[in-house]
């Protein structure tokens, strides 16, 4: 009965940096069905189907919050509504990413801009969010944060996966001109710095007994990918395919709970054994 408890998430409050992203929708419902009061912290707000419901569901549990996480006052008004509401903040998830109109052009075409709108996206926001949420948990003597990371954060790009795909077709529909995609270096760079960056902190905050973990998802299934981008994605995992999106909920779960409250500084990673050889 205790081991149960352990994964339970009630009374504890989360904030979740990109909570109404693909993803990081995904980890709402996770925590939400499991107990979490929850914050999700967005530069968009659109109310989709999955937000209403959530809405519906978690009435009570449940708010969504406009924020620029890259303007300290709206980072800081953010910090003190929460944390005068709630006087803690047991866990902090950090699943943004941004891009920009070049992330899949060949790499000598890609422009500053864009690298430093990926440095940015993905490794100055969780910078940012984790030194504003850092003081309440220090507070309180506990904490958990989770950094979503990638597998692309481990190794690099197989180029030729993107060979006879549809991608272009999805994700640079404005320059019809373009048949092949690539992955873009900041990607790899900046999820690598994350994962490091994850094991400095934990190392620096266990004293206070916060701990700091990423996961690192491999590739999730898209319902417009072509069979040709599958076919070369799925060859290179050991179990075959990619992911179904609810398969990473349980990592965040479990590195949100008491479960794994003797991990820290650890990247687990899911991906299907992509990165084992």
């Amino acid at each position: 009965m205790y081991l149960k408890t352990m994964f339970s998430l009630e009374d504890k409050v989360i904030v979740v940096f990109g909570g109404n992203g693909h993803l990081g929708r995904e980890f709402c419902k996770a925590v939400l069905e499991f107990g979490a009061k929850l914050y999700s912290c967005d530069i968009n707000v659109n109310e989709t189907e999955e937000v209403l419901m959530l809405k519906k569901t978690y009435f009570n549990k449940y708010r969504l919050i406009k924020i620029d996480a890259t303007n300290n006052e709206e980072l800081q008004n953010v910090y003190n509504d929460i944390v005068e509401k709630e006087k803690k903040v047991d866990v902090l998830i950090n699943a943004t990413t941004m891009k920009t109109n070049d992330f899949y052009l060949p790499f000598e075409k890609v422009s500053l801009e864009s690298w430093n709108v990926g440095i940015l996206g993905n490794l100055t926001i969780p910078f940012l969010t984790i030194q504003k949420f850092i003081p309440i948990m220090k507070t309180n003597k506990k904490g958990s944060i989770i950094n979503v990371s990638s597998h692309y954060g481990i190794v690099g790009n197989d180029q030729r996966i993107y060979e006879g795909s549809n991608l272009h077709d999805i994700y640079i529909k404005d320059s019809p001109d373009i048949k092949q995609i690539y992955s873009h270096g900041v990607y790899n760079a900046a999820k690598g710095g994350l994962n490091n960056f994850t094991r400095y902190l934990a190392a620096y905050y266990g004293k206070y007994n916060i701990r700091v973990n990423t996961v690192s998802p491999g590739g999730v299934y898209n319902e417009n990918e072509n069979d040709v981008f599958l076919k070369n994605y799925s060859n290179k995992v050991p179990l075959g395919r990619k992911a179904y999106i609810h398969e990473m909920n349980g990592s965040i779960v479990f590195l949100a709970s008491d479960a794994s409250s003797y991990i820290t500084g650890h990247n687990l990673v899911i991906d299907g054994g992509y990165t084992i050889w």
